[in-house]
């Protein structure tokens, strides 16, 4: 009884001694502990290695060593349930950021291809005919055939066949990118 009296009294004076006594004597059986709760091997030595550092840096004074049994199988238990819900925190974080990420990449992906398109339509209407030129952008910007008619001082007939040489040649000319640029809503 004397040898534990002297034991306790060692760890609660933070005697080296008796902290290499304690450290040898519970420290497999706290990592087994722990790891039996989490079944990461490496993570149980850590936390039971903080557990020992927090109890040496405190004034915690124990008892008897029934007493400091309980007080470190308790802050094992507690300090590993922690960590199980610090890591459900940061994989959902980690997962949230992720998913973000991925719809952000997806975002400026399809901004850049639809801009990528969008520049090709310009470079095609930029070399047709003047007045297939302008029928065509009067009718990108939403006038309809008999208000180009009028703006122009043409007839409609002209308007339509110029307007459908127009799309012909975008769609010969922007074969690859013309079914985008109908789903995009830019060619009508």
């Amino acid at each position: 009884m004397i040898k534990l009296d002297k034991f306790i009294q060692g760890i609660n004076n933070k005697d080296p001694r008796a902290w290499k006594e304690l450290y040898r004597f519970y420290y497999g059986a706290l990592c087994n502990y722990s790891s039996s709760i989490i079944n990461e091997t490496s993570v149980a030595e850590d936390i039971v290695q903080e557990c020992l550092i927090m109890i040496w840096k405190s004034d915690l004074n124990f008892q008897n060593i029934k007493i400091l049994s309980s007080y470190l199988y308790k802050s094992v238990y507690n300090n590993t349930l922690k960590y199980i819900r610090d890591k459900k925190v940061e994989d959902k974080r980690k997962s949230e950021w992720s998913s973000t990420l991925s719809e952000t990449e997806d975002d400026i992906f399809y901004m850049a291809a639809e801009e990528d398109v969008i520049r090709k339509l310009r470079a095609a209407i930029a070399i047709l005919p003047d007045q297939r030129k302008t029928i065509l952008q009067l009718s990108l910007e939403g006038y309809s055939v008999q208000e180009i008619a009028l703006q122009l001082e043409i007839s409609i007939n002209t308007v339509k066949t110029q307007k459908k040489r127009a799309y012909s040649f975008l769609k010969e000319n922007l074969k690859q990118y013309f079914s985008l640029l109908l789903l995009l809503g830019i060619l009508k």
